[in-house]
Formats: C-alpha cells, structure tokens, sequence
C-alpha cells in the first residue's frame, strides 16, 4: 500500500505504487491544490479521480467499490480525513498517518520524528511502505 503522514505544517509519503501485476514504480502521492496538500494511498486511479475532483469541484465521481483514502493539510492548518464517501472528516489531533505503515508513522511522530523521519521508520517495519520519500510545506513550492 502506502504511508502518508502528516503534522500542521507539513506532510510526507513515500514514492513507491505498485501496478495490478505486482511491478513497483516510483509516483507523486501528495498534490497541492488551492493552497491544501492532499496525499492518498489504496487505489491510485480512484485515488486520481478524487485529486481531479477536489482541483475542478463538479460531480463526484462514482466508483462500484471505492478503495483509497486521502488526507488533507488545508492552508489553515486543518487536517481532513477523506473516505470512499468523499465527505472530509476534520481531525483534531495535531498530526496523522494513513496507510499500511500507519501505525509506525503515528508511534514516530509521538516519539517527535518529522513527517519525513516518520516515513523513513515506516518504510524500515512496513514492507509496503517505500524507502523514497516525498514531502511537502504549506506554504512552501515543494
């Protein structure tokens, strides 16, 4: 799968997608739209769909059976879990992970590791989880 994690100012996931017959290639899972960053994991072409939904608002797409998630660090500093539903649920914690090495996030991020560190001990447990991290700042141009 994927871990993406995310503090108030920053978030991280690693690179690595994996296609229907088990081939891994390296891919961006973190976007930044309308001064938000939205990182997903689970099914990237549903997972693409919702990223071109939340660029141009319209109809939401449909799936038979929706496999991903995405977490979202709006401008503001909110963290927002999105689900198959597509309805944001607002996190009050001060920072987050999603994916099969989420767990390993969280427990880094508790013991005070970055975003990026957090990946990077994720990656070590969870053998879905990439060494190659991508991380991004509110603000920031990356």
């Amino acid at each position: 799968m994927t871990t993406i994690v995310c503090n108030r100012r920053s978030m991280a996931a690693d690179k690595r997608i994996s296609d229907s017959g088990g081939a891994a290639f390296m891919t961006t899972k973190i976007h930044r739209i309308n001064g938000s960053l939205i990182g997903f994991c689970g099914n990237a072409e549903q997972a693409m769909q919702f990223i071109e939904w939340r660029r141009n608002p319209g109809a939401k797409p449909s799936f038979n059976e929706a496999c991903f998630e995405a977490l979202e660090l709006t401008a503001a500093g909110e963290l927002l879990w999105w689900g198959s539903e597509m309805i944001a649920l607002q996190i009050e914690d001060g920072y987050f992970a999603i994916g099969s090495g989420a767990s390993f996030a969280l427990g880094a991020m508790a013991m005070g590791a970055s975003p990026n560190k957090a990946i990077r001990i994720a990656s070590q447990y969870d053998s879905a989880t990439g060494a190659e991290v991508q991380t991004m700042t509110i603000g920031g141009k990356r």
